[in-house]
């Protein structure tokens, strides 16, 4: 099929899409419109300009509003760096339909924003294209695509939504709402294809350049409400009083629980972060020992790997979010970014400058997206944990968990305890709080966890 555009037009894209391809940036570039035939034509187009090895295609149909992956999923698809991401459909899509039903959307455009905010301060170039179209040339260019394909109905199209959906008085105010500086709207009125194309291609070449020359600003985020710093009132001399019985006891209401929560459709997220040898493995082993094997995931976390480096910090962490009814433990999670990182160098002061707001963003649209979360920093003392050290080592059986990097990581006890105490005074929000489980008793510390987490689903689901 030849080209639409012209071979000059087309010689600066594929110079662009080859900067991008050298410099590593990522490229996220977002089609809405009013006619999913004619909006699937002018990607089919542009994706036949792009060279394919370079190039990641989504389709994206809105789901229910309390799905519990329906914002998140659009970070696990985002392109890795060197790639154009091409998005048939978005977030905006879920918005438009739920505000011509007469809905508040408010809230919805809100975390869009905190999301575009997420990916623009992690480097992603944003191009947002609106395919602009009357009536006569949503039926006249419609009609044109199908015969060129086929003479039946269009592979997934989304032409059966109310016409009524894309009227200017739903459209046009969200476009008003959700341009920003460094995601603005391009409003492209679409009649002919070739002038239409053009102006696309213009466009992408234009906006993708500018931001790759000119940088993209990092974009403050808007403070929200936070808890107090548990951990300053943690009281160490905390002990269980009986064990066995008060374990059974709570084993029978974690089964409990998981089972509401799996029959309600809800998710969990349950982060354990903590001292070494504070016992997170010890009660991540207590609090799974009583739950059904197929409704829970444990993901331990360590450095990241060569692929997840590719794509933005948060990326890895979101493709294994737990899906409806379904439970995730991490074991160590993205709280790495606030605490080993800086201090070892693994990240640059301005990724760690802004870290507290995208972790915030983050778990904001888990709780936004129906899951429910819960963060567990495991408190001990310098002497309990110089303690718990020497025994393993004195022990075979235990001699594995302990390491070379667990001593020189207690040589820094001091700049930790400042890095912890930042990090859970800046993300201990209502959505998302933090639970200072005192474990200088391991047996005080396991019950206090599985009492949380039955608490916790049970608040969600009265």
């Amino acid at each position: 099929m030849a080209s639409s555009v012209s071979d000059d037009l087309e010689h600066q894209l594929t110079l662009m899409q080859r900067r991008v391809v050298d410099e590593g940036r990522q490229v996220l570039v977002i089609f809405e419109g009013r006619s999913g035939r004619v909006m699937g034509r002018v990607i089919n187009e542009l994706m036949n300009l792009l060279e394919p090895r370079g190039m990641f295609y989504s389709h994206f149909i809105p789901e229910s509003v309390d799905s519990p992956r329906e914002m998140l999923r659009y970070i696990s698809r985002e392109p890795a760096k060197g790639v154009i991401g091409i998005y048939d459909r978005s977030w905006y899509s879920r918005i438009v339909g739920l505000a011509a039903e007469g809905r508040d959307v408010s809230e919805f455009i809100g975390t869009s924003m905190a999301l575009e905010r997420y990916f623009s301060n992690n480097g992603v170039v944003l191009v947002k294209f609106y395919l602009n179209m009357d009536d006569d040339a949503v039926d006249r260019l419609a009609k044109e695509f199908a015969t060129r394909i086929s003479k039946t109905e269009s592979f997934l199209t989304d032409d059966h939504i109310d016409p009524k959906k894309w009227k200017d008085k739903v459209v046009m105010p969200m476009i008003a709402k959700t341009s920003t500086v460094n995601a603005p709207w391009d409003i492209v009125d679409v009649s002919d294809i070739d002038v239409t194309m053009a102006t696309v291609v213009r466009t992408l070449i234009s906006r993708v350049n500018h931001a790759m020359d000119a940088g993209i600003p990092v974009q403050p985020v808007p403070p929200g409400a936070l808890y107090p710093n548990p951990r300053l009132s943690a009281d160490l001399s905390l002990e269980a009083r009986s064990y066995r019985g008060e374990l059974e006891e709570l084993s029978i209401k974690v089964a409990k629980a998981q089972t509401r929560l799996a029959e309600s459709g809800r998710s969990m997220v349950i982060v354990f972060e903590g001292w070494d040898a504070a016992g997170k493995g010890g009660s991540i082993k207590r609090l799974v020992r009583a739950m059904n094997p197929r409704g829970y995931y444990v993901r331990p976390v360590a450095a990241p790997a060569l692929e997840e480096k590719l794509h933005s910090y948060l990326w890895r962490f979101t493709v294994n979010l737990p899906k409806a009814g379904h439970i995730t433990i991490y074991d160590r999670s993205w709280y790495g970014r606030m605490m080993v990182e800086p201090i070892e160098g693994f990240c640059t002061p301005e990724e760690y400058s802004h870290a507290a707001d995208e972790i915030n963003a983050f778990e904001r649209q888990i709780h936004d997206s129906g899951g429910i979360v819960i963060k567990f920093w495991m408190e001990i003392s310098s002497n309990e944990q110089l303690a718990r050290f020497e025994a393993r080592e004195d022990n075979p059986y235990k001699q594995w968990k302990i390491t070379d990097e667990d001593w020189r990581n207690r040589e820094k006890w001091d700049t930790y305890c400042e890095y912890v105490d930042r990090m859970i005074a800046s993300t201990n929000t209502p959505y998302a709080p933090w639970v200072v489980v005192e474990s200088e008793d391991k047996k005080y510390g396991r019950l206090k966890v599985l009492r949380t987490v039955v608490e916790a689903i049970e608040k969600e689901l009265d």
